[in-house]
C-alpha cells in the first residue's frame, strides 16, 4: 500500500503541473500576436490537458485498487506533436513577416523553464516508482517534454532570426 500511496502522490503533483502547464499555453496562446504563436502555444496546451487526463486515469486505478491502465489506452492516439507542428521551408517562408514582441519571446523562454522542470521532476519520480505501467507513464512524459522543449526552442529562434533559422534548418554548404 505505501507503493501506491507514494505513485498517488507523485501523480497528484505531476497532475498539478500539467494543470499549470495548460492555463499558461492557454493564455499565451490568446495574447499571441501571430498565426505561428497563437498555433504553438494551444497544441502544447492541447498536450498538457491529455497529459493530465491519462494522469488521472492512473490515478483512479490506484485509488479504486484497479490494475494501471494500459499507456495506449491512457493517452489515446495522437499524432506526435512534432509531426503536428514542425513546419518546413515553404511554410516557415510564407510565415516570415511575422511579427513578435518582447513579451511573447518572454513566454517561449517561460514555455522552456517549464518543460525543462516537468522533465526534470518526471525523471525524478521514475526512480521512486515501483509500479511499472506508471513508469511507463513517467517515461512517456518524459519524452512528450523533450518533443515540446525542442519545439518552442526551434519557434523562439525561428521568431527571433528567420533568417538564421533558414541557415541552421539546411545547413551550410561551402562549394569551391
Amino acid at each position: 500500500m505505501g507503493n501506491d500511496k507514494k505513485s498517488i502522490e507523485v501523480l497528484s503533483i505531476s497532475l498539478e503541473m500539467e494543470k499549470k502547464g495548460y492555463d499558461f499555453y492557454m493564455k499565451a496562446a490568446n495574447k499571441s500576436t501571430n498565426e505561428l504563436g497563437k498555433k504553438t502555444f494551444a497544441a502544447l496546451a492541447e498536450d498538457e490537458k491529455r497529459h493530465a487526463e491519462a494522469i488521472e486515469k492512473y490515478q483512479e486505478s490506484i485509488s479504486g485498487g484497479k490494475a494501471s491502465p494500459q499507456l495506449k489506452t491512457a493517452v489515446a492516439s495522437h499524432k506526435n506533436i512534432k509531426e503536428r507542428l514542425l513546419f518546413g521551408k515553404s511554410e516557415a517562408e510564407r510565415l516570415k513577416d511575422l511579427s513578435v514582441d518582447a513579451d511573447e519571446l518572454k513566454a517561449y523562454d517561460v514555455a522552456m523553464q517549464l518543460e525543462k522542470d516537468g522533465r526534470d521532476y518526471y525523471k525524478k519520480a521514475l526512480e521512486s516508482l515501483e509500479d511499472e505501467k506508471v513508469k511507463d507513464l513517467y517515461k512517456f512524459l518524459i519524452s512528450e517534454e523533450e518533443a515540446h522543449f525542442d519545439i518552442i526552442f526551434r519557434t523562439a529562434e525561428y521568431l527571433k532570426d528567420p533568417g538564421g533559422w533558414f541557415a541552421k534548418e539546411e545547413g551550410h554548404f561551402f562549394e569551391g
